[in-house]
């Protein structure tokens, strides 16, 4: 009996200590195949820096549904590896409804999100307070994911936590950053179009005009150019329609040979939609850019031609009365309005799904040793040319014939990459720059077909700019409140950035994914009574034969009671 005692107190204290050590150390072990409960480095180098406290007051206190019970746990896990690798780290969560006004909620721009439960509507806030310092702020904590169904989003945020919360740590921690520059003296998309582009670059990038040449009424680069444009880690070139001269492609090129990055989102055939609508029909007049010899270098060539796509992009379009005397709006597939999809595998493009392009051209790839070309997006197979001086004419919607469109997959986004050399290394011209560079190693340039890929469109009811990718010729004009096709053309001009600066671990980071197995629903609906049935049966047999084993064991060890002498 003493020994029995002797076992029982140490089993107690063995127990009391395992738990005052939870308290103290935390560690959680992950058992899963695709370790998806365990950080990346890059994760880790980026908590490593954090030299402030870092606190984060969630809005998931409270009464919650089901997948949002999920995602809390879930974020409350991250958090505390979070915390375990920089203890300056903290986080706790609050229950909106009791801790804040609606005013106050209201002030802060957080709308619920009101989820259908058995109990009625339930207004979720998934939203989290950061504070860093001085910096501080509001980052939701669902993935913004137009093509996923809002029924769907909470489940789906579970594998992407990581990424949603270190972008979130990179931008409010973020000291030395990077520089991203917007030439803009060839009549390049105005601000105004911008304005989704630049916002989102923003968060991580610095990002500025380079306006000298309209400031010295020159509109042209100079030698003297060349040291202010080496400030910048890249350079875009958004939809230029005046010709680049002999002057600009020379600083530019030294731009490249010194280790800058560019992207190019250019066209070389002149056609909108504006003057569509406003006409019925227009002349696609070729767009000379002086570019072809800047291009030509990297192994790239612009055709002027128009691409055709019959899995294009639909438009809303009046096309008659109804019986009660209104317009009747319906969607009909534009072949001009082509979408991107991804081609060759690249970090850029791998959680990038279709890109919308307006009248496109084929990128053409031309032999060079030196260099090597990524198809990053092109068409689906069905595609068909329209050469330019030729008319584009609205009544072409949903005039498909099949046996026109067999072109097959046509490239619209290339990447080039590789030891570039100068176009002016053999040219006299080389001498009008000092230290003139010939060739540079691991040079990196994006050539996109098509500059309204950057070009948000804006709102007609509100005059104000609509987040890019947002298509407004997809949305009813008789219904001003339905929301708009959306486009992946940010998370795709965000991804080639990311990639031309060199923050490629975070972009692998961005591109995670887990492989959620699915069940056999076939399987389980033909083998749903067996399993039921075993699920019932086994848990009561195993019972059954551990009572009789302890039933048995008891009677043998006391079946011979010892004689007392």
């Amino acid at each position: 009996m003493k020994k029995t005692k002797r076992y029982l107190i140490g089993l107690i204290l063995l127990l009391a200590i395992i738990v005052g050590l939870s308290e103290t150390f935390y560690k959680r072990f992950d058992m899963t195949y695709d370790k998806r409960y365990t950080l990346t480095e890059t994760t880790k180098e980026i908590l490593k820096r954090v030299d402030k406290p870092l606190n984060f007051k969630l809005l998931l206190g409270g009464e919650l549904p089901g997948d949002y019970r999920t995602l809390k746990n879930e974020i409350s896990f991250m958090l505390d590896e979070f915390r375990n690798i920089n203890p300056k780290i903290s986080y706790q969560f609050s229950d909106p409804t009791k801790d804040f006004t609606s005013d106050q909620l209201q002030e802060e721009g957080l709308t619920p999100a009101p989820v259908k439960t058995d109990k009625g509507v339930l207004n979720v806030y998934p939203y989290a307070f950061l504070k860093y310092g001085e910096n501080e702020g509001w980052m939701e904590t669902l993935v913004d994911d137009p093509s996923l169904p809002f029924t769907e989003l909470a489940t789906a945020t579970t594998e992407k936590l990581e990424f949603l919360f270190m972008n979130q740590v990179r931008k409010i921690s973020q000291i030395d950053r990077k520089s991203i520059g917007l030439i803009v003296h060839h009549d390049e998309l105005p601000k105004m179009y911008l304005e989704g582009l630049g916002s989102a670059l923003s968060e991580n990038y610095d990002v500025e005009a380079y306006i000298n040449p309209i400031k010295d009424s020159t509109f042209t680069l100079k030698q003297s150019d060349l040291d202010s444009l080496k400030k910048f880690d890249a350079l875009i070139v958004a939809k230029p329609t005046l010709p680049f001269t002999d002057s600009d492609k020379l600083v530019l090129d030294q731009y490249v040979m010194n280790g800058g990055k560019m992207m190019f989102l250019t066209e070389m055939v002149d056609a909108e939609m504006d003057s569509i609508f406003r006409s019925g029909k227009i002349v696609a007049f070729p767009r000379d850019l002086n570019l072809n010899d800047f291009f030509f270098n990297y192994g790239m060539r612009i055709i002027p031609a128009i691409v055709k796509d019959a899995e294009a992009a639909k438009i809303i379009l009046a096309d008659g009365e109804t019986t009660a005397g209104n317009v009747s709006y319906n969607a009909y597939t534009w072949p001009y309005f082509v979408r991107g999809f991804k081609a060759a595998e690249s970090p850029i493009t791998q959680t990038v799904n279709s890109v919308e392009f307006r009248f496109a051209n084929p990128i053409e790839l031309l032999e060079n040793p030196d260099v090597k070309p990524t198809v990053l997006l092109a068409t689906s197979p069905f595609t068909s040319l329209q050469p330019s001086m030729s008319f584009i004419e609205l009544g072409e919607v949903d005039d498909i014939s099949p046996e026109e469109y067999q072109m097959g997959r046509i490239p619209i986004a290339v990447l080039a990459e590789g030891n570039f050399k100068s176009m002016f290394a053999a040219r006299y011209e080389r001498k009008e720059i000092p230290n003139f560079k010939p060739e540079t190693q691991n040079g990196k340039i994006i050539l996109i077909s098509d500059g309204d890929v950057a070009k948000n469109d804006i709102d007609i009811m509100t005059g104000r700019p609509m987040p890019l990718g947002a298509d407004k010729f997809s949305r009813r004009p008789d219904n001003p409140k339905q929301k708009p096709v959306t486009y992946d053309n940010q998370n795709f001009l965000l991804n080639c950035i990311d990639y031309l600066v060199g923050d490629t671990d975070f972009l692998n980071l961005k591109n995670r994914k887990f492989e959620i197995p699915a069940l056999n629903e076939t399987k389980v609906r033909l083998e749903k009574s067996e399993w039921q049935l075993m699920n019932l049966l086994i848990p009561l047999n195993l019972i059954v034969i551990l009572g009789l084993i302890f039933i048995f064991s008891r009677r043998r060890k006391y079946r011979k009671i010892p004689k007392i002498k």
